[in-house]
């Protein structure tokens, strides 16, 4: 089974606290072929990639324990034939995060003109050889040709509009090649904003909130988490919302939520 989720919490050290209730939407059953986990610690984004199958169900929750995080993404591959912890989700640039579910199949017919589109330094930083890392290095250049790459004021509209365009692009060399193939649900933060965007199966979300103290507004936890893969335990509980087919979970730093058109 695959699972793909991605979390936003104001107060990186209380995160488990605020997914604890929701805790069984972060398992993700066997068959596993690798999976891994991604956080931004201390202003830094660190991966943990597991690229070996495990017969036991994956407790994303658990492996959280030690974590304390504002953005977090955990990803999880179905048995396919690439290899290797440069094979496993998420991916990284500077303080860019991504992952993509899907098979990809048909893929590798439009892998050499989707490259030629990245700049070669961002095509140094593809090791692998997922489709799901061509794509979100096509997504960076489309932001690097605009000058807002490394923008830390980048606005989710800006981030929307450039990944809109990078996954038309891959569907304009798929339709030409005349591949009859289409991509999974994706998450992608800068870590200082998030996205999620369905584009094919169930994708849901959920705003969770607590007060540590009622007294004190400043002691108001909040987060929003966004998940999707087959079989989701949980998912359809009170809470939860599944969005529309081309949305976007749109998230930024205050943990504010809209969910918009991709095409918009």
């Amino acid at each position: 089974m695959t699972r793909l989720f991605g979390c936003i919490c104001n107060q990186p050290q209380r995160i488990k606290d605020v997914l604890e209730p929701v805790r069984d939407v972060l398992v993700a059953d066997p068959p596993v072929s690798r999976w891994g986990l991604g956080y931004v610690q201390s202003g830094q984004v660190l991966l943990s990639r597991n690229p070996r199958p495990k017969p036991e169900p994956i407790d994303f929750f658990a492996e959280l324990e030690s974590v304390s995080s504002d953005y977090v993404i955990g990803a999880t591959s179905e048995p396919v034939a690439l290899k290797g912890s440069a094979n496993t989700q998420p991916f990284r640039f500077r303080s860019w995060m991504f992952a993509l579910e899907g098979s990809y199949d048909g893929f590798d017919e439009i892998s050499p003109r989707l490259t030629e589109h990245i700049p070669d330094y961002l095509k140094r930083n593809i090791k692998g050889k997922m489709p799901a890392e061509q794509v979100f290095h096509l997504f960076l250049s489309m932001l690097h040709d605009s000058g807002k790459l490394d923008d830390p004021n980048l606005s989710l509209m800006q981030s929307r509009r450039a990944l809109r365009d990078a996954l038309a692009f891959v569907y304009s060399l798929l339709t030409k090649s005349g591949v009859d193939a289409s991509l999974g649900n994706l998450i992608v933060t800068n870590s200082r904003s998030m996205m999620a965007v369905r584009l094919g199966g169930p994708l849901y979300v959920r705003w969770l909130k607590r007060l540590a103290d009622p007294r004190r507004a400043e002691s108001e936890l909040r987060a929003v988490l966004a998940v999707s893969g087959a079989g989701a335990r949980g998912t359809l509980s009170e809470g939860f919302e599944e969005i529309p087919q081309r949305s976007v979970v749109a998230i930024a730093r205050d943990v504010t939520m809209d969910i918009v058109d991709l095409d918009a």
